[in-house]
């Protein structure tokens, strides 16, 4: 099975409403030349740290090379544990999906696709608690995951959510083939939490990894009892936490495989897809509400090649199933003998030409970063007001209210400069004097009580010959 990549700029996309994206439409053929369909990713315009795209998941001056950190140049440690479906993600409903050996067997009327796995013409909902443990990421903005760090759970039902307005409940069905995905090779890529103006800002951020991936694939029966059929290898597999993407592929019986999904930026809420419309640079709107929820997806076809792996233990031993892994590691060999010599087992993917999408909703956790170079964490909220520092307006003073009367992004309570000149002295006691006693949203009225009095005048003392601030609303002097 060959690849090939071309690009396409596109200067209008009113569908999404992004102006200037690039599709990257990845060809397949057979090793004959055929073509068998393209896989398209619509990047909406989206630019990764170093003005990396989608099709570059190199680092930037070798890992964790960076000045910034002559002793690692780890910045950041992450991870991201998927979550089941919400129902909320904008992925096209199908009206007809397929999930028995014979193509048509079942089918689920506008099926909603939330967090679903395709492989084939067969639907596979994506179960919570996979996860992408210490996610490293270095200065440039590179991602570094281990293999055994990642880890992806058992697809083996449907849940579905019909979407023609009748309000049914969601329903389960047991698939006919059931599969294992797992990782073969470490992770690499970036990560866009450096391009914001802090790794753990609400703001939108996304990023991109690529490693080698295998599927344990079995028959399942109506009781769940499996037979293993094959297991199917991919290498340089890529998964990304943006973009649309489009299958559209014929596989070798000439059957049509057609499916679509898209990802959620981190901090962004999936239904707002009106707020992509920035041209040439994507933006969309944080959301607080979704702090930290992203979605990511990848697709692919399986190609037609052999491949030597060692087996694990497990499976040596017999175990099969959920959980259980065929291969550890790939080993570079040429053939069948020179694979057995080295101690490997020998195998060529069953279903070349299937097509298969993978998907989740997750939910992203910063575990650790480098506070001397990003600051302090925004979302803290030091004056226990309720309002996280990034939101606050005067982040080390209490003011539920956030009371900002003359609306220069510094609240009352930490504002005694009443005409803007930068100082808060004696020209500003002067205006504190002549509001003295008045009602409503004043300017002197720091403690938010609708007037100005003598509780106010223990505060601006406080405030006398002080800095404004400081507020989270106003990003600190250079």
């Amino acid at each position: 099975m060959n690849k090939r990549i071309c690009l396409l700029i596109l200067s209008v996309l009113p569908a999404s409403g992004v102006l200037y994206a690039t599709e990257w439409v990845t060809t397949y053929t057979k090793n004959n030349g055929t073509v068998l369909g393209t896989i398209t990713l619509d990047d909406w315009g989206y630019v990764g740290p170093g003005g990396r795209n989608a099709t570059t998941f190199e680092p930037i001056n070798g890992f964790g090379n960076n000045p910034l950190d002559p002793v690692g140049g780890i910045g950041q440690y992450q991870h991201v544990v998927t979550r089941d479906a919400d129902w909320i993600t904008p992925d096209v409903p199908y009206t007809s999906i397929s999930d028995g050996v014979s193509p048509g067997e079942f089918t689920y009327s506008n099926g909603n696709m939330d967090a679903t796995t395709n492989f084939f013409l067969w639907a596979y909902s994506t179960p919570g608690g996979g996860l992408f443990n210490n996610m490293l990421i270095d200065y440039d903005g590179d991602y570094h995951v281990g293999q055994s760090d990642m880890s992806f759970n058992f697809m083996s039902y449907y849940d579905y959510k019909v979407e023609d307005g009748s309000g049914a409940a969601i329903q389960r069905r047991v698939t006919e083939f059931a599969f294992q995905p797992y990782p073969l090779s470490d992770a690499k890529g970036w990560c866009g939490s450096v391009m914001v103006s802090h790794p753990n800002a609400v703001e939108p951020m996304s990023g991109q990894l690529t490693f080698d991936i295998a599927f344990d694939v079995y028959f399942q029966a109506a009781d769940g009892t499996l037979s293993y059929s094959s297991t199917e290898v991919i290498r340089e597999f890529e998964m990304r936490s943006w973009g649309d993407i489009t299958v559209d592929v014929n596989n070798n019986g000439g059957t049509p495989q057609r499916f679509s999904a898209r990802a959620v930026v981190n901090n962004t809420n999936p239904a707002n897809t009106a707020s992509i419309i920035n041209p040439n640079v994507l933006t969309l709107v944080p959301d607080p509400a979704y702090n930290n929820l992203v979605s990511f997806h990848g697709a692919g076809v399986i190609p037609d090649t052999y491949t030597c792996g060692v087996e694990t233990a497990e499976w040596v031993s017999g175990q099969r199933g959920a959980g259980i892994m065929r291969y550890s590691t790939i080993l570079e060999q040429p053939d069948r003998t020179s694979c057995l010599n080295a101690g490997g087992s020998w195998t060529r993917n069953a279903f070349s030409s299937f097509a298969f999408l993978l998907r989740a909703d997750g939910e992203r956790i910063l575990d650790s970063f480098n506070e001397s170079v990003y600051g302090p964490d925004p979302t803290i909220d030091p004056d226990g007001d309720g309002v996280m520092n990034y939101l606050d307006n005067c982040t080390l003073v209490a003011n539920p209210d956030q009371q900002d009367t003359d609306d220069d992004s510094y609240g009352n309570a930490c504002d005694g400069d009443f005409n803007n000149d930068g100082t808060v002295n004696s020209q500003d006691l002067g205006m504190f004097k002549q509001m003295f006693l008045s009602t409503g949203d004043v300017q002197a009225d720091m403690n938010g009580d609708q007037i100005v009095n003598a509780l106010d005048i223990g505060l601006f003392k406080a405030r006398f010959l002080q800095p404004v601030g400081p507020s989270g609303t106003i990003p600190p002097a250079e």
